[in-house]
């Protein structure tokens, strides 16, 4: 075998002294890209709805469901603050399945009040929010739309001649998380003098215990009574003196002072709900 020279030596020692600088600047490299992941991971805002699970969404939603509320909240509408509902099994993507976050807001209007009240609630929002109201199809349909920014988007689809108006909070389909803040709403207070009125005055327990939902700002109370047989009658009578914006066989909606009641037949039932 030929002896290998002084300079083939060198050359040799070169080479590997090269190879380990070029293997460590990639072994640099790969670190610096993990830290820079890492780095924005934490600290920069999510560009995709996947890059933030149902955990970080449910508190999100919540807070624009109050805020929600503050301004569809006024004179000559009457709300209903829904249930938070999580809808599992959505797909993130075809292979990958998640849960969606969502609530409604139920807004009850006079006729021909939906394309004021639509606007007057755009107006009402944030301005960060980007909300709007628009009319289509000749004018015969609305359309809301805001977005609560981190994915969460409001929105609403009626004819123009509607007297309900339901806006929809949805965070679009989440990664799963077995921790979810907000899931419950806050505790609510007790309910306002007008609910144990209204009991009352439907022959109801003035002492029946709610159901609630709440968000930031804004509580529902919601119970279940038999329908006593003169009911348009008995509701004329509490709600004298209040702001009726609807009172018909359907649904008797009125406002007092801050104060919303909905009162709502459902066959032999009738459902009450003071908002606020």
């Amino acid at each position: 075998m030929a002896a290998v020279t002084g300079p083939e030596v060198g050359g040799l020692l070169r080479q590997g002294k090269r190879r380990r600088l070029l293997i460590g600047a990639v072994i640099a490299w790969i670190v610096v890209l993990v830290g820079l992941s890492i780095w924005s991971v934490e600290r920069e805002p999510a560009t995709v709805p996947e890059q933030r699970d149902i955990a970080h969404a449910v508190p999100e939603l919540q807070q624009a469901a109050g805020t929600l509320f503050t301004a569809a909240d006024g004179d000559g509408r009457a709300l209903v603050l829904g249930e938070l509902e999580l809808i599992g099994d959505c797909r993130i993507t075809p292979v990958r399945s998640g849960t969606e976050a969502a609530r409604d807001l139920t807004i009850y209007v006079a006729d021909g009040g939906a394309k004021a009240a639509l606007d007057q609630i755009a107006a009402g929002l944030p301005k960060r929010y980007q909300a709007y109201s628009i009319s289509t199809k000749g004018g015969t349909r609305l359309t809301f739309h805001a977005d609560a920014g981190n994915f969460i988007g409001i929105d609403g689809r009626v004819d123009a001649t509607a007297k309900v108006l339901t806006l929809r909070l949805t965070s679009g389909c989440r990664p799963d998380s077995d921790d979810i803040p907000g899931e419950a709403d806050p505790s609510a207070g007790a309910p306002p003098a007008v609910f144990g009125a209204v009991l009352a005055a439907l022959s109801g327990e003035a002492t029946s215990v709610p159901a609630t939902t709440a968000v930031p700002g804004a509580t529902s109370w919601t119970v279940a009574l038999d329908e006593p047989t003169d009911l348009q009658e008995r509701l004329r009578k509490v709600s004298a003196g209040a702001a009726v914006i609807r009172g018909d066989a359907s649904v008797w909606a009125y406002r007092t002072g801050d104060d919303s009641v909905v009162v709502v037949p459902d066959g032999k039932r009738v459902r009450v709900t003071v908002s606020q």
